[in-house]
């Protein structure tokens, strides 16, 4: 594996500094417009540079990361609203701060990824400028939705170098790790198929 960096600048090209990655097998090709038009809306341009440059994977196995849905079939495993069931769910509704409560809704959440300790990644998707979507984050240790005013890779970035005052995810094991793995979806199944073990 090796690293591998942009020449923009901020938080994209300094989460790529971190992270070990095989340069030449990583990153999917998304066609911004087709996506906006099956998505209904734009994603941040963070996001779209992290798809570009990394893809759809997970760092560590520990957090992933999902792609939009590219087609009007293709929503499995994509990112997506929450769902109505768990909207239903009194415990859905749980929050850290009563400030957050009453200034957000989970009917404007998608979730964009999930960690081994089984929380739910979101951005809150209420501002029509998608590079203004706070994150939130539901945390299964606490049963509650904490706010975290910062874009994907901030948050990611915040979390690898150990910037939080606590770790803002169940699963600790990514926090202020020196240089993590991350592998694709097609990385890992191919590992897979060959019985080896992606994350020994």
């Amino acid at each position: 594996m090796t690293e591998h960096q942009t020449d923009s600048q901020g938080p994209p090209s300094d989460l790529l500094a971190l992270v070990v990655y095989e340069k030449e097998s990583v990153g999917d090709c998304v066609d911004r417009d087709a996506v906006e038009a099956v998505n209904g809306h734009r994603f941040p341009a963070d996001y779209m540079e992290f798809i570009a440059h990394l893809g759809e994977g997970s760092f560590e196995e520990s957090l992933g990361i999902r792609l939009p849905a590219l087609a009007d079939w293709d929503t499995e495993g994509r990112i997506c609203p929450i769902s109505a069931e768990a909207l239903a769910d009194p415990l859905t509704g749980q929050w850290t701060d009563a400030e957050a409560a009453a200034a957000y809704n989970l009917e404007d959440m998608l979730i964009w990824g999930e960690t081994a300790g089984a929380d739910t990644l979101c951005w809150i998707a209420s501002d029509k400028d998608p590079d203004a979507w706070p994150i939130a984050v539901y945390s299964r240790g606490d049963l509650a939705w904490t706010v975290y005013p910062c874009t994907l890779t901030e948050f990611i970035l915040r979390i690898i170098r150990g910037d939080f005052d606590e770790c803002p995810i169940s699963d600790a094991s990514l926090f202020g790790m020196e240089s993590p793995r991350f592998l694709t979806v097609r990385q890992e199944t191919a590992l897979m198929d060959q019985g080896i073990n992606p994350w020994p």
